[in-house]
């Protein structure tokens, strides 16, 4: 009995102390905050447990909770990598490809973008993954020779990717005057939050630091601009900016 009282106390603790983070999160994020407050307090649990599935979850970043449960996913590797093998044309190489990026195996993803190309050599997907998969190898120079080409072929190819990897190889490489140029254009088109920050950074190396404070501020208002769960995915950038932004004004 003693056991199962202690049990019961100590869900009891942990509820309550569930429902006091949730009720500080709701307080602090939340328009309707109101409405979620009297669910939350009347309707226990369901009404705790609704907040938490259709308020707070969408707004964690949770890309690192799906790529832990990738790397346990390796029936369906091997079956690509089966049928791959098999069959042996470009389309499946390139599935095989991705999956190996999806879990961090770069290595065997540039062997099998590379079979790809070799059966298709004009195919943008199979480029694109063996560009990404060369640089995350640390071989930003055939990298960037991929992601020319598909740059020269469709400018726009993955809504702004490209061109964004493009002043990042430049980067990597210390083509700087390159670099700024580039991503000068880029940030005129696509105003990605690492966009805005590398043309700050390519500003500051050009000792152009009043632009590049410029830059920074903008990149900070328009994540304080966005919604909360994609300023939530942004707040590495955000990080970087404000740190290059106390930098510029040392």
């Amino acid at each position: 009995m003693n056991v199962w009282g202690s049990f019961y106390s100590l869900s009891s603790l942990a509820y309550m102390a569930i429902l006091i983070w949730m009720l500080i999160d709701c307080v602090q994020r939340e328009q309707d905050r109101g409405i979620w407050i009297w669910v939350m307090l009347l309707l226990h649990p369901l009404g705790l447990i609704a907040y938490f599935f259709a308020r707070y979850l969408p707004r964690r970043d949770m890309r690192w909770l799906h790529r832990w449960m990738a790397r346990f996913r390796t029936r369906e590797l091997r079956q690509l990598e089966i049928a791959s093998r098999q069959i042996g044309n470009a389309y499946h190489w390139i599935q095989l490809g991705e999956k190996q990026k999806e879990l961090h195996k770069y290595s065997d993803a540039v062997n099998s973008f590379r079979e790809a190309l070799s059966k298709e050599s004009d195919n943008l997907q199979a480029k694109w993954g063996l560009a990404i998969s060369l640089e995350k190898t640390g071989q930003p120079e055939e990298a960037l020779d991929q992601v020319e080409a598909i740059f020269q072929t469709q400018p726009d190819y993955k809504f702004g990717d490209v061109s964004l990897a493009r002043g990042r190889l430049l980067m990597e490489l210390e083509q700087w005057q390159k670099a700024e140029s580039h991503l000068r254009t880029h940030v005129d088109r696509w105003r990605q939050p690492e966009g805005l920050y590398r043309y700050a950074v390519c500003l500051h190396h050009d000792h152009q630091d009043q632009e590049a404070r410029e830059q920074i501020q903008s990149l900070l208002m328009d994540i304080e601009a966005s919604p909360t769960s994609i300023a939530r995915q942004q707040r590495g950038w955000k990080r970087k900016a404000q740190y290059l932004r106390r930098q510029l004004s040392g």
